[in-house]
């Protein structure tokens, strides 16, 4: 199975992470982003909450599956409405 990289640079606008959750959660591919030393599923509330550490400059997500596409295009536009 490919992933398709997703990177979204500074400046971004800042959201919710429950925002980006449910946002998430419409999509059925697998979602996740890199956090620190380690990727993240982010429709996982929990592991959103505790270990979910942006740097400030730049948020990569990784998706997975049939609909990734339409899943990066609205991730995309969250951040840069």
């Amino acid at each position: 199975m490919l992933a398709k990289q997703l990177n979204i640079t500074a400046p971004y606008r800042t959201l919710p992470i429950s925002y980006l959750i449910q946002t998430a959660r419409y999509f059925s591919c697998t979602i996740q982003i890199q956090s620190a030393d380690s990727t993240i599923d982010v429709k996982d509330y929990d592991a959103m909450q505790k270990r979910f550490e942006p740097d400030g400059k730049r948020l990569i997500f990784y998706l997975s599956g049939s609909d990734e596409k339409e899943a990066a295009q609205r991730i995309r536009c969250i951040f840069q409405e």
